[in-house]
């Protein structure tokens, strides 16, 4: 019976273990491996960052227009100037005491 036993776990171990999917040792990469540009790098070059520039320059024209919108429309304050109305005369403000009395 315990050879039995013995004998199914055996085979059990052997289809979880069994993984290996190649018995080929590993080899070293090599720098001859690497793909080799097969033409001039320039125009690639170009045409990508002509790509950023033009999202650069859409991206500030974006938020410019949305800060000058926030501006016209008052919905922010960035208190360039002091305000244009000033207060109120001294004969309309009364007086404060400030004694504890």
């Amino acid at each position: 019976m315990r050879t039995a036993i013995i004998s199914v776990r055996k085979r059990f171990m052997g289809l979880i273990q069994q993984k290996m999917y190649s018995n080929k040792s590993s080899k070293n990469a090599y720098m001859n491996e690497l793909p080799v540009p097969c033409g001039p790098w320039d125009p690639w070059y170009k045409a990508k960052q002509s790509f950023y520039t033009k999202h650069l320059v859409a991206g500030i024209v974006w938020w410019l227009l949305s800060l000058g919108l926030a501006l016209y429309t008052e919905s922010i304050y960035l208190n360039f100037s002091p305000p244009a109305q000033p207060g109120p005369p001294s004969d309309m403000v009364e007086e404060c005491d400030d004694s504890d009395s």
